[in-house]
């Protein structure tokens, strides 16, 4: 059955940057909860509730990112589309300990092969993914279904990946990971055809200033995702050096999107046209991708930090999709 969560929000109006306040407590006893990680997803923006159950958390721009609250024993919860300014009280369900189904079907392959799959997947075939190193990979659960051909992950704590070639410290708390694979083994070339990946991200900085990290980070930045929906943000996309095409034309920038809202507040409108696009940045060799925009009347809201909803429905191919933790970049990178 799915918990439910008493969040009471009390909203001001703040002019520049946007401040969460709050407090975190049990929900049937109503004692403050101490130590409970209150944190932005995919951010390095977070904080720890203090003696009292309270927190104060604060980025310099509005953003679409969701709030994430957790504590060891208690269900997580997630706030999204905050508004600029709030005070919350926040109610977190003890965990219920129940006993898994055992499901006996067929697992042919051994851990340690399951484990090299996962962490080429999960961390990235990459320089920064194999630079990586999974901290508490003894968390990590692993099952190969025969019947469908799929390698699943899980974990019941957050994964904690060392990241030397970033400069992260990331906490990944898994909700679903798969892999698909076309035949029963796993081959990943020309055999794959979709990697699932969903869950929340914190990052810790530990490059400690360090010039050469910097120039990594940036790399890792251009051409990605995240600097693309940055882009067309700002309705900056071509100055930022990338190149659309449609079939085997190429786009404009007035064919590819339009954008609307106060240039000077944190969040924009955007309508995209067509349905898919071929993506090229003109300074990363060896560099395409693909975008398919699924829900075409659709507006989308973006903010500053390259967040937007709804997330599900843009969908993006070749180079972009091959991103993973190896490789990303926490959404406050640059602000």
């Amino acid at each position: 059955m799915k918990l439910l969560v008493a969040i009471f929000l009390f909203f001001t109006l703040h002019i520049q940057s946007q401040e969460i306040q709050g407090t975190v407590v049990d929900a049937k006893t109503k004692t403050p909860i101490f130590g409970a990680s209150v944190y932005y997803d995919g951010s390095s923006v977070g904080t720890m509730t203090d003696e009292d159950g309270s927190f104060s958390i604060q980025l310099p721009y509005q953003n679409k990112a969701t709030l994430v609250i957790s504590h060891l024993g208690y269900v997580t919860q997630k706030i999204p589309n905050l508004p600029r300014e709030a005070v919350l009280t926040i109610a977190l369900e003890e965990e219920v300990e129940s006993l898994e189904e055992v499901v006996l079907t067929s697992d042919p392959f051994t851990r340690k092969d399951k484990m090299e799959v996962f962490k080429l997947e999960f961390l990235g075939d990459t320089q920064g993914g194999r630079a990586c190193e999974i901290v508490n990979e003894e968390d990590v659960h692993l099952y190969f279904n025969s019947e469908d051909n799929t390698l699943s992950a899980y974990s019941d704590k957050p994964i904690v990946v060392q990241n030397e070639y970033l400069g992260y410290l990331v906490h990944f708390t898994i909700e679903e990971f798969k892999i698909f694979f076309k035949t029963k083994n796993l081959k990943r070339v020309d055999n794959i055809y979709h990697t699932l990946f969903d869950g929340t991200t914190r990052f810790y900085d530990t490059s400690n200033g360090d010039s050469t990290i910097a120039g990594r980070r940036q790399r890792a930045y251009l051409g990605s995702p995240r600097h693309f929906i940055r882009a067309c943000w700002y309705g900056d996309v071509e100055n930022q050096n990338f190149r659309l095409k449609k079939g085997s034309k190429n786009v404009e920038i007035s064919d590819f999107m339009e954008k609307s809202g106060d240039s000077s507040g944190d969040l924009r409108e955007v309508q995209f046209y067509g349905g898919q696009f071929i993506i090229y940045h003109k300074k990363r060799s060896n560099y395409r991708s693909t975008l398919k925009i699924n829900q075409m009347d659709t507006t989308y809201i973006m903010d500053r930090y390259g967040n937007y909803t709804p997330f599900e429905s843009l969908v993006f191919g070749g180079h972009m999709s091959s991103y993973r933790i190896g490789d990303m970049l926490p959404m406050d990178y640059g602000f």
